[in-house]
């Protein structure tokens, strides 16, 4: 996992988002380049340019919870709640502090911010790009210089600074032509910090909390990636056949590899009754969609593979794509009984969870029908109290941040 590109990383994370705002239609990327365009004309370093990149790319997060369903959680009643919310999601998940600054005053008018605020002008360019943004995305017929002139209608919302570097970026025929081209754009982004690779910290930093992102869903499964993830690196250390690093990806996969039902909606996620033959079908393209996500972060082959695959069965009558057999390999395997395990001894909306008793007999139907590996069963079986507890433990410290989180967004919100 040592050659993960930020961009690269944040294009994916990108790309989910827009699973639950798809009238977003790559806002995210649009604003991030913009406030990049910006940043070269305000004489801001390149760290700095490197936190604006993360901030902008994940400056809508905050509005998610609403988006999805489960605002109410959250109390939100004004539109500084998101960005406070934002900034609560990023403090929770540790990114840098002026990451979270950027998050958080991405709406704030130039005048009235802090003179001390370390992260002024840049939270000042991303403010102006999403500004912009907004305007084209309601007018995508009007030029570029239009665009300015509208946004520029309130001139005390923007540093001189700010103003000036629009003001060169308008002039700038091909970065401004650029913007009528995703790739074009993307390329540009992808251009940046390419040789900055995630650490390992820094990569779990930003997996952990798109993972929150994903389980913030639905109340019921609030806590389910954190349970899968650390159940299946528990289950497959257990078997003596894997490398620290293989654990490490495992761990990974399991937090994301939910990522395809932001797009399914969530009162198909928390129906208290049986699903109908669409909504069914519904819950199953989670899996295809968290693919194609997956599979667009270059260096996630394995996440991808792992995680994606999480519905697969042995008898070949799983999904997204029917594998069966020797096709499925050992981690494969060992994730469908991590998610399977999980799922039965958690609360849902239409039952409760199982004992560890009642969760390991069906492992063996399953296992019986060849569904899941039978070894792996055997496996979770003789470990089942450990198993549990691992499990427990994790759900637990995940709940207690969501806790945290709601207590954290009520007290900034005053």
């Amino acid at each position: 996992m040592r050659s993960i590109h930020l961009v690269d990383l944040l294009m994916g994370f990108s790309r989910a988002l827009e699973l639950v705002k798809p009238n977003l239609n790559a806002h995210n990327v649009r604003v991030a380049y913009l406030a990049q365009r910006l940043a070269n004309g305000c004489a801001i370093d390149r760290q700095e340019k490197k936190h604006l990149l993360i901030a902008s790319m994940l400056h809508e997060i905050g509005t998610i919870p609403m988006e999805m369903g489960t605002g109410l959680m959250w109390e939100m009643q004004k539109e500084k709640d998101y960005c406070v919310a934002g900034w609560v999601f990023c403090r929770t998940a540790r990114l840098p502090e002026a990451v979270c600054n950027m998050v958080l005053l991405r709406q704030m008018a130039w005048h009235l911010m802090d003179a001390q605020e370390v992260n002024r002008q840049p939270a000042n360019c991303l403010h102006l790009a999403d500004s912009l943004d907004r305007v084209m995305r309601n007018a995508p017929q009007a030029s570029f210089s239009s665009v300015v002139q509208q946004v520029m209608q309130k001139p005390e919302e923007f540093s001189v600074a700010s103003q000036g570097a629009i003001g060169k970026l308008a002039g700038d025929a091909a970065a401004v032509h650029s913007l009528k081209s995703h790739a074009d754009m993307v390329r540009h982004l992808s251009g940046l910090f390419r040789e900055d690779l995630l650490s390992t910290d820094k990569l779990l930093i930003l997996c952990d909390l798109f993972s929150q992102i994903i389980d913030s869903k639905s109340p019921f499964t609030a806590t389910h990636s954190h349970g899968v993830a650390h159940t299946a690196r528990e289950i497959l250390q257990l078997t003596g056949l894997a490398s620290q690093e293989d654990c490490l990806k495992i761990y990974i996969a399991g937090l994301l590899h939910d990522i395809g039902k932001l797009a399914v909606p969530t009162e198909i996620l928390e129906k208290p009754g049986a699903l109908t033959a669409d909504e069914h079908k519904e819950i199953r393209r989670h899996a295809a969609v968290g693919l194609e996500v997956l599979a667009s972060i270059p260096g996630f082959k394995c996440v991808r593979d792992w995680g994606g695959m999480h519905h697969e069965r042995l008898n070949g009558q799983g999904y997204p794509l029917g594998l069966k057999g020797d096709a499925l390999s050992l981690p494969m395997r060992i994730m469908a009984v991590a998610d399977v395990f999980t799922a039965l001894t958690e609360n849902r909306p239409y039952r409760k969870g199982m004992n560890v008793l009642a969760a390991i007999m069906e492992l063996w139907r399953m296992a019986k029908a060849n569904e899941l590996d039978r070894n792996i069963i055997a496996l979770v079986a003789k470990n089942a109290l450990r198993l549990n507890e691992v499990r427990i433990r994790a759900q637990r410290d995940a709940t207690a941040r969501f806790v945290a989180m709601r207590r954290s967004f009520l007290w900034s919100c005053g």
